[in-house]
């Protein structure tokens, strides 16, 4: 009878421990990423998880063709997830309820603006440094390039090697406008493109600040400008 009763009152704390542990635990709303067809090559993907002050990348190798994610929404209210060597970009938003897909700028259906003056700008760059393009087209001219919001293309190896021969020898410098909103991935970007320059993601939304400033928020191709050293837009 005394072995029965212990039996019982273990079952009892047992089933007290689970219950505690259940009403421990908190499940995180689900996201879930439909890829659709992946080509072989398609191998590396890129999760961006933004907030108040925060951002945190993580590296997606060998996945599969439907990506579930648990961001925590008391830190991060964006999402975006860059795969395809950069040729697809998807961006997700936490709208209180639930994850959102967002709407790429490039469906938008905007004229190109066409400016004589560039506007200035201040932020910091991929590698962490603080740049101004006032302070680099003042030294020398300035190719400023808007990468394509969905493939983010912006120049070919051999483009970027026929500016530079056109011009006299390091007479040119080349700024880069990503739409990624991880550093990371905008530095894989110009590494597989073989590209020189300095580079800006969109992390803290300078880019897409940009676009609207400079007039290319409807384009979807990559836009190339050419800033001389007293600011002059050159077409």
């Amino acid at each position: 009878m005394a072995l029965n009763r212990s039996f019982r009152l273990l079952a009892l704390l047992g089933g007290v421990f689970l219950a505690g542990a259940s009403s421990c635990s908190s499940s995180l709303p689900e996201l879930t990423i439909d890829l659709g067809k992946l080509a072989p090559s398609d191998t590396l993907a890129y999760v961006t998880y933004i907030g108040e002050g925060v951002q945190e990348t993580d590296t997606l190798v060998h996945f599969s063709e439907t990506i579930s994610l648990s961001p925590d929404t008391a830190r991060f209210r964006t999402v975006s997830l860059v795969h395809a060597s950069g040729a697809e970009v998807l961006l997700f938003s936490w709208d209180g309820r639930a994850w959102q897909r967002t709407q790429s700028p490039a469906k938008e259906s905007a004229p190109l603006t066409l400016l004589t003056e560039a506007y200035d700008f201040r932020g910091r760059d991929i590698q962490g440094k603080e740049r101004s393009l006032s302070d680099l087209y003042r030294k020398r001219p300035v190719v400023l390039v808007f990468a394509s919001p969905e493939r983010m293309q912006s120049l070919t190896k051999q483009e970027q090697a026929q500016l530079k021969a056109k011009a006299r020898p390091d007479s040119l410098q080349f700024v880069f406008l990503y739409p990624s909103l991880s550093d990371s991935t905008v530095r894989a970007q110009l590494r597989r493109d073989s590209l020189e320059g300095i580079a800006f993601s969109d992390s803290l939304g300078l880019v897409t600040r940009l676009r609207h400033e400079y007039g290319v928020q409807g384009q979807d191709r990559p836009i190339r400008l050419r800033i001389d050293t007293l600011g002059k837009i050159k077409r």
